[in-house]
């Protein structure tokens, strides 16, 4: 007997299982009369045709699921990465003079990482608008840490060194 909660089960195809029944269900849906009478499913087809039918739409929908699904969640995270580099860029351009000074020890040195006070309110903000990150959890001195400069500020400031002046 027919459980409708098998519907659910069927919902739940891997993208293999979808190509495959999608292939196999195309083949029984598209094929010409010749080719299914020589696989012997021609009588078949024409009373479960709609169960063939069903299974053909769920497969290429989960199918499609998993094609799109995954090229929305690149595009998304790029777009997303696109905008926010151009906010962070936006904020270089937004300096201050502690933040310059403490920005231009990293071109001017060739180092993409410096030791800097914790407790600094200007290592904090450079920290807090993605300029700059803690390197390691571990202090040099009492609250002296190394914080690295973040690529995407390495190489802008790099390219516009007249934003450090």
């Amino acid at each position: 007997m027919f459980d409708p909660k098998q519907i659910f089960d069927w919902v739940k195809l891997s993208g293999k299982q979808a190509f495959i029944l999608s292939v196999i269900t195309s083949i029984l849906l598209f094929a010409s009369d010749e080719i299914l009478g020589k696989l012997g499913v021609s009588e078949a087809i024409n009373s479960l045709q709609i169960w063939i039918g069903l299974v053909w739409l769920v497969s290429v929908a989960t199918l499609a699921a998993e094609i799109v699904f995954p090229i929305y969640g690149f595009i998304s995270k790029h777009a997303t990465w696109y905008f926010n580099l151009k906010g962070y860029q936006k904020r270089l351009h937004q300096l201050t003079v502690g933040e310059k000074q403490v920005l231009s020890q990293y071109i001017r040195g060739n180092t993409r990482t410096i030791s800097l006070n914790y407790s600094d309110g200007i290592a904090n903000e450079l920290e807090s608008a993605m300029i700059i990150r803690r390197a390691s959890n571990l202090a040099h001195y009492h609250d002296v840490f190394p914080f690295n400069i973040q690529p995407w500020a390495w190489d802008y400031l790099s390219k516009h060194p007249e934003l450090l002046n």
